[in-house]
């Protein structure tokens, strides 16, 4: 199975091609907003790297968002196109889980470590969406799958799988409550999250995306006063290879391709009207 995404919710416009779970190409433009301009020959370029035409590709990804509006706007339309000329589906996959996925990759030997040890591994996903608010989701990564139709991905090494799933509502949540909420969540080392039937027992929390970004002392300052969090601070971008992943294992699930429709912390209220 052929797959191309394309992230560009961030000002880091990437495309990428996969084979299945293995990538074949990636490219990336990271220093300007100029993604109307730069998407269709990064398209091209990921494409030619990976030997593959369009006509090639099975299945197409994009970031729905949340990211930034005119950045995420530009990669689902372009997507869109694409799914309907070649008469393929295309999977829109939100950012958190995208993120999610990345970190579980930079940090899966630590993963593993844990897992081994019986120590219950969580992936917290921050992201800052300016106004003072921070959003975020939990996601579980264990060695099995309960229902194999919820988890978002699998990653592997050495031999051992591991599965990502979300656990859990998005919080939406001011950046000066974030600690207050993160100590009442773990309070006596068991993380309970809303909407999860049973807990975690003194588990470990990494904690990445884009919050590190401008708010870096702060989640240090947590993760020192609280032992139960560890930091990722170098998964500061979604990236499409991440993106492709996701899109692949969407595919291999069987989940019905929806209209992409860009993902808004917010209500969207056009020309503040």
């Amino acid at each position: 199975m052929n797959i191309l995404s394309v992230e560009s919710s961030t000002r880091r416009l990437s495309v990428a091609v996969n084979q299945n779970e293995k990538l074949l190409s990636e490219t990336s433009e990271h220093n300007s907003m100029k993604h109307m301009v730069n998407i269709m020959g990064l398209i091209d370029m990921a494409l030619s790297r990976a030997r593959l035409t369009i006509k090639n590709i099975d299945v197409f990804g994009v970031n729905v968002g949340p990211g930034n509006f005119t950045g995420t706007r530009i990669g689902v339309s372009v997507i869109k196109i694409l799914s309907w000329l070649e008469g393929k589906p295309a999977f829109g996959i939100e950012s958190l889980d995208i993120y999610a996925l990345g970190i579980s990759y930079r940090n899966i030997s630590f993963v593993n470590r844990c897992i081994k040890k019986n120590i219950p591994v969580l992936i917290m996903t921050c992201l800052d969406v300016r106004k003072g608010e921070v959003y975020f989701a939990f996601y579980n990564v264990t060695s099995e799958v309960n229902n194999e139709d919820k988890y978002l991905a699998r990653i592997g090494t050495g031999g051992r799988h591991y599965f990502i799933s979300k656990a859990g509502e998005n919080f939406l949540v001011r950046n000066c409550d974030l600690k207050d909420l993160l100590n009442g969540l773990t309070a006596n080392g068991v993380l309970k999250i809303p909407d999860c039937v049973s807990g975690y027992r003194n588990p470990k929390i990494l904690i990445g995306g884009n919050f590190f970004i401008n708010y870096g002392k702060m989640l240090s300052n947590i993760a020192r006063q609280n032992k139960i969090f560890n930091l990722d601070k170098k998964t500061a971008y979604p990236g499409a290879r991440h993106l492709n992943i996701c899109a692949y294992f969407n595919a291999v699930r069987k989940v019905k391709a929806k209209n992409l429709i860009p993902v808004y912390v917010r209500e969207f209220v056009p020309f503040g009207g």
